[in-house]
C-alpha cells in the first residue's frame, strides 16, 4: 500500500529541491512569454561551446564505453580513475547506494555539509537515512572526527568559497583515520583548475575520496546531461553497475570527445568568463552600494551571488522585468549567471538602475 503521506503525485513531487531554469514555470507564473525571458538563474555558461552539426548515424547507434571518451576525460582532468555519467547530478543521487553496497559507511552515516550550498546532496543524504550536519567553512575541521561523510563542493555554490587542495588533503587524510569518506564536487572548477583535487590524487591510494566534474557549466553544455565522477576503481565499478547500460548517450559522448579536445577554445573561454564575472561583479557592486550596504557580493567565475536580506523583493522586482534569477532556499542572499552579450548585460543594469527603481528608492540616504 502506498503511505498515506503521498497522497498525490504533487505530494511527492514537492520533496525535491528546487532549481533555477526553469523559464517556462515562470513564464506562466509573471505572465511573460518564455522567449522574453533573460535567465540569469543558473551558473551555465551562456556562450557554451560551438556543438557542430551531428551526423544522423550518430542517433542511430547505441553508445559505448570504449569509444574514447574516458582517454579524453583522463587527459582533460589529469587523472586516470574516471568514469561517465549523466551528469553530476546521477553520480549525487547514486554514491549512497554505492557506498552502502560496498559496506564502506554505516546504516546512519552523519554526513557533514557546508550550508547553503547545492540541495541535492543534502536531498540524496537524507533519502539514504543519514544524520546531516549543517557546518560552515570555518567549523569543517573540529567536526571531522565527527563525520563519516564530509561533503563539499569547490568552488561553493552559493558562495563561490574555494579550498586549497593542501587543505583539502589533509582533511581527507585525517578522515581516513576513522575510515571517513569526503565527497568533492567541482562542478564549477574549470576557470580555477589549480584548485582542483584530480591532478594531485592517486585514488587507488586515497580511496575514501570521490571528486565529481560537470560539463554543464563551464562548456555550456548542460542539456546533454553528462560529467564524471573520480574515485577508487572498485568504487567506480560498482557505480557503473547500478547506472545499468547506455547512462550518457551516443551524441553526448560524440559531443564531449571533441569539446574536451578543443584546447583554443577552452583557453578563450576562460578568459572570456574571466572578464564577464569582473564585469558584473563590479555592475552588482555598484548597485548594492545604493540598495544595501550591509550586503556583499561573492561567487566564482560563472555566478555572482548577493548577500542581502532583501533578496525575495529584488528577486521579485527583476521577475516583473523578465530577469530570472536564483532566490536562494533560505531567502538569504540572490545567484545571478553571466548575461551572455552587452545588449544582456545592460538590459539587467537597467533594471537594477537606482535612479530608475522604484524598489530601491526606499533604501538610499536621504530618499
Amino acid at each position: 500500500m502506498i503511505p498515506d503521506k503521498f497522497n498525490s503525485i504533487s505530494d511527492i513531487s514537492r520533496q525535491r529541491p528546487v532549481h533555477g531554469g526553469a523559464v517556462c514555470q515562470a513564464a506562466q507564473q509573471y505572465g511573460i512569454k518564455p522567449s522574453d525571458w533573460l535567465d540569469l538563474s543558473t551558473g551555465i555558461n551562456p556562450n557554451g561551446w560551438p556543438v557542430p552539426e551531428i551526423p544522423t548515424a550518430v542517433f542511430n547507434r547505441l553508445p559505448e564505453t570504449d569509444d574514447g571518451l574516458i582517454e579524453c576525460a583522463q587527459h582533460y582532468y589529469q587523472n586516470p580513475h574516471l568514469t561517465a555519467v549523466a551528469g553530476s547530478q546521477e553520480a549525487i543521487q547514486l554514491i549512497p547506494k554505492v557506498l552502502s553496497e560496498l559496506n564502506l559507511i554505516p546504516d546512519r552515516p552523519r554526513v557533514g555539509l557546508i550550508t547553503p550550498a547545492y540541495a541535492e546532496h543534502e536531498f540524496s543524504w537524507q533519502q539514504a537515512k543519514a544524520d546531516i550536519i549543517c557546518l560552515a567553512p570555518g567549523t569543517i575541521e573540529k567536526h571531522l572526527p565527527d563525520l563519516d561523510i564530509l561533503v563539499l563542493i569547490n568552488p561553493n555554490n552559493p558562495s563561490g568559497h574555494l579550498y586549497s587542495p593542501e587543505t583539502l588533503q589533509l582533511w581527507q587524510q585525517q578522515l581516513n583515520r576513522h575510515k571517513g569518506f569526503m565527497i568533492i564536487d567541482e562542478a564549477f572548477m574549470d576557470c580555477t583548475p589549480q584548485y582542483s583535487l584530480l591532478p594531485h590524487t592517486d585514488f587507488t591510494q586515497a580511496d575514501n575520496l570521490i571528486v565529481l566534474r560537470s560539463v554543464g557549466k563551464f562548456f555550456g553544455l548542460a542539456g546533454i546531461r553528462a560529467g564524471f565522477m573520480a574515485a577508487h576503481p572498485v568504487i567506480l565499478k560498482t557505480l557503473e553497475f547500478f547506472q545499468g547500460p547506455w547512462s550518457v548517450s551516443h551524441p553526448a559522448r560524440y559531443i564531449l570527445k571533441q569539446a574536451l579536445n578543443d584546447q583554443p577554445w577552452i583557453a578563450q573561454n576562460r578568459q572570456w568568463l574571466m572578464q564577464q564575472s569582473d564585469r558584473l561583479e563590479t555592475l552588482l557592486m555598484d548597485f548594492i552600494q545604493n540598495y544595501d550596504q550591509q550586503a556583499n557580493v561573492d561567487g566564482c567565475p560563472l555566478f555572482k551571488t548577493v548577500f542581502t536580506n532583501k533578496a525575495q523583493d529584488l528577486f521579485e522586482h527583476l521577475a516583473h522585468q523578465g530577469i530570472l534569477t536564483r532566490l536562494l532556499d533560505n531567502l538569504s542572499g540572490i545567484r545571478f549567471g553571466l548575461p551572455g552579450d552587452s545588449q544582456q548585460f545592460e538590459r539587467l543594469g537597467q533594471a537594477i538602475n537606482y535612479n530608475s527603481c522604484d524598489l530601491i528608492r526606499p533604501f538610499i540616504k536621504g530618499y
